[in-house]
């Protein structure tokens, strides 16, 4: 390959144009990162303290004959939320073999659910951390519009918030009063 001058000097011009984008994605990820990351991890203490609430003997209760039990609640939660972004982040779900056990969510004990739990949230960090700062940026459509991966990360912590509330009337609803909020 032959460079002369004007080659060697438009290459070190553009380069250097591209630079300052470049360092913004990578900022921008730093952000997020960090930002999900503190996030991330309030939310796995919030959730796993209302979770050891309940009494073993109640993981399989719930309200009326059509609601979620206790358990599903939290099942539901991983295996909901692994497989959006194993979908959209096209990787390899980690609940799927499990999920074709059969009855394998329904027979876990309380502890064993609770490792499910904690194995989950960090998977999900893992997920955040490690994805590129260009996929965090590309388009998905999610909940009848257009958001960025980035964005999703949040969108499915707030599908954990609903379902934490649901946890809270459980636990209400069999007189065990939930622990305070827990905030960012």
């Amino acid at each position: 390959m032959n460079i002369n001058r004007k080659t060697a000097l438009k290459t070190l011009i553009f380069s250097t144009l591209g630079l300052p984008g470049l360092a913004n994605k990578k900022k921008a990820k730093n952000e997020f990162s960090q930002q999900f990351a503190s996030a991330w991890k309030s939310s796995e203490s919030y959730t796993l303290r209302l979770f050891k609430q309940m009494p073993e003997d109640k993981l399989d209760w719930k309200y009326t004959p059509e609601s979620f039990s206790w358990r599903t609640q939290f099942v539901h939660c991983i295996t909901f939320n692994t497989a959006q972004l194993c979908g959209r982040l096209k990787i390899e779900n980690p609940t799927e073999a499990k999920s074709k056990i059969k009855d394998y969510w329904k027979t876990l004990s309380k502890a064993d659910l609770e490792k499910e739990l904690k194995e989950f949230y960090a998977w999900v960090g893992k997920i955040a951390t490690e994805t590129s700062p260009e996929t965090l940026e590309k388009m998905e459509p999610y909940a009848g519009e257009d958001i960025p991966v980035w964005r999703l990360f949040y969108a499915l912590e707030n599908h954990i918030i609903h379902h934490r509330g649901q946890a809270i009337c459980y636990l209400r609803l069999n007189n065990i009063t939930p622990i305070g909020y827990i905030g960012w």
